[in-house]
């Protein structure tokens, strides 16, 4: 996970912001117990990954070999406590849950809600953009979870102009389009250009159709704000020291999530006792 600098969450959310964290480490505890019961000790050692950060594993520490352990993915779920009521408010009130939403996918009613906090130049981000998010396609179809995607750019100016570029996309139906891609590009080492004309060619690539407006939406001040309220969001009022961050569900989970824990995570979210 690439960490960010220390700045103190908003002192309103702090306390419910431990309690998530404490939630999701609870979570991730919980899913590699039984990934270990399941595996067992003749597991292959999976790769070692190529990027820069750390898969979410307890205390957010990294594992020896970068990788949390598969499992088998219909294995009974962990079971998590019921929630604290001002935790859910506070979950409940970050999500969109709007039709028309440019930077989310899946039904407005779906079982579970996962948030993705993500910095277009990191490398763990794109890992789980190329990696996990295709896995959960099935997910979506049926119902089951719905993907809101939040920008955090804190890698600098490349992450910030990127964002800007993400939301101009948006704009015009293409947001899903340039978050593959230029992640795409990212996994690869073959990171796309981040100056204006360059973003302008990648809109190009991913048939945006008003390139003009897309340009002026990039820079428009409406969306510099738009991009440094979110940054503001993320990193002070909610208190995320890293990118990628997952709030799947009600548990805040930090780092790279592989596809096998995901489903993990979601089936204990799905069976989570009413708060």
């Amino acid at each position: 996970m690439t960490e960010l600098p220390s700045t103190p969450p908003a002192t309103s959310n702090r306390s419910m912001m431990i309690a998530l964290i404490v939630m999701g480490l609870t979570v991730i505890a919980l899913v590699i117990a039984l990934l270990i019961t399941q595996t067992g000790k003749d597991d292959a050692v999976a790769p070692t990954p190529t990027h820069t950060g750390a898969p979410a594993q307890p205390g957010g520490q990294a594992s020896p070999n970068g990788q949390s352990t598969p499992g088998d993915s219909t294995a009974t779920p962990a079971e998590l406590p019921a929630l604290d009521p001002q935790v859910k408010a506070l979950v409940e009130g970050k999500w969109r849950k709007s039709e028309d939403d440019p930077m989310a996918v899946g039904k407005v009613d779906a079982g579970v809600v996962v948030q993705i906090y993500y910095d277009f130049r990191c490398g763990y981000c794109a890992m789980g953009a190329v990696e996990t998010e295709p896995k959960l396609k099935h997910y979506l179809d049926d119902g089951t979870i719905r993907i809101e995607y939040h920008n955090l750019p804190v890698l600098g100016p490349d992450s910030v102009m990127l964002a800007q570029a993400s939301v101009a996309a948006g704009n015009q139906g293409k947001f899903l389009d340039f978050h593959s891609f230029v992640f795409q590009h990212q996994y690869d080492k073959d990171p796309v250009s981040a100056t204006e004309d360059g973003l302008v060619e990648v809109a190009k690539q991913i048939g945006v159709p008003d390139l003009e407006k897309f340009r002026t939406d990039m820079l428009a001040q409406e969306t510099v704000d738009a991009v440094e309220a979110a940054r503001v969001e993320g990193t002070q009022r909610l208190g995320i020291t890293g990118t990628p961050a997952f709030i799947v569900g009600y548990s805040y989970i930090p780092g790279f999530i592989p596809a096998e824990t995901m489903d993990q995570v979601i089936a204990a979210e799905l069976a989570r006792p009413a708060a």
